[in-house]
């Protein structure tokens, strides 16, 4: 007898996608992994910088799995997560309220959120963050409930301390269906960036937006690479004559060699743009007083690029010819 299309549909293997959407009918939350990132950053009176305010993604294990760095983290005894600890019999995960020191070494992070300055005392309360009682996303929450037959569902809570909460939430998405948004640089957001953030606001049709300086470092860091592709190729197309000085030496390009070179050749190209001179001869002078330590190897990459495309004159004596290699055509000096 034939088997019939619906029938042999039906008896398909399924997608992880799929598999999800078949626990759901038996389990009351299915979502089985709570993934909690810092969300906010402010700066306190004394300068320092506090990134706090953790808020969690709820997601499915079976789906994120899929992936390298999720699959070990979530079969390692998360070794991410705080250590447990116990509440009226109950197991409870402690997600910490604020990064440690030196933990979010991406403080320029535009997926956190500012909050405005905080005033704090050595010793006072408002050294350490803490949620309102009855705040939706507590620090402290069960970590065991009860499925629909009474027995206990475990479910996962891990704290990434290093990734925006808006970052880990596009990216759980992404892997779910392969779509997200990359908002703009911050410096150069534009009604359509408004729109998107309007839109995901009242939970619209729209993928969760990050950015893509933001997603290219979370994609790098998990080894996931076409994730990695599309964040890089959203950050070259953000570049332009108006943000390239300001991009190419921010602390961001000097970690990842391939956007380094590419910003280097962007700047070079734009090198005689009335408004790219103007902020090179003030960020060379930030060079020059040491404020911009981390700038070095793109300074040596745009210089050997330039001399590349237009070789100084050699002349004949030796200190003319250092100073035609120091003044070649950098006459923002």
């Amino acid at each position: 007898m034939a088997t019939s299309s619906s029938t042999q549909a039906t008896a398909a293997f399924l997608t992880p996608i799929e598999i999800a959407l078949k626990e759901s009918l038996l389990l009351p939350d299915f979502r089985d992994v709570h993934l909690y990132a810092y969300s906010k950053r402010a700066v306190v009176n004394e300068g320092s910088t506090r990134i706090f305010r953790p808020l969690p993604v709820v997601a499915i294990a079976h789906i994120l799995k899929q992936t390298e760095y999720f699959s070990g983290l979530l079969t390692s005894g998360f070794s991410e997560s705080n250590d447990p600890d116990t509440t009226n019999g109950q197991s409870m995960a402690v997600i910490r309220p604020e990064a440690l020191e030196s933990e979010y070494d991406y403080e320029s992070d535009s997926d956190l959120d500012e909050e405005d300055s905080v005033v704090a005392t050595s010793g006072s309360e408002d050294d350490t963050y803490s949620e309102p009682a009855g705040a939706e996303h507590s620090c402290m929450i069960p970590a065991i409930d009860r499925d629909m037959n009474g027995q206990q569902a475990i479910r996962r809570r891990i704290l990434l301390p290093n990734i925006a909460y808006r970052t880990l939430r596009a990216c759980v998405f992404y892997l779910y269906t392969g779509k997200l948004n990359f908002l703009s640089f911050r410096s150069s957001r534009d009604s359509r960036d408004a729109q998107i953030l309007k839109s995901e606001a009242l939970a619209g049709p729209v993928a969760p937006a990050c950015s893509p300086k933001s997603m290219f470092r979370l994609a790098e860091s998990y080894g996931i690479t076409a994730l990695q592709n599309l964040a890089y190729n959203a950050i070259l197309a953000n570049l332009t004559s108006s943000n390239i000085v300001e991009e190419a030496f921010s602390g961001f390009y000097w970690r990842y060699d391939r956007l380094r070179e590419h910003a280097v050749s962007v700047l070079s190209q734009n090198y005689n743009d009335h408004g790219v001179q103007v902020a090179l001869k003030h960020t060379i002078g930030r060079v020059a007083n040491g404020e911009l330590p981390h700038a070095h190897s793109l300074l040596l990459s745009l210089l050997g690029l330039r001399i590349a495309i237009q070789p100084p004159e050699i002349v004949a004596t030796e200190n003319s010819a250092v100073r035609a290699f120091v003044t070649f055509d950098l006459h923002v000096f």
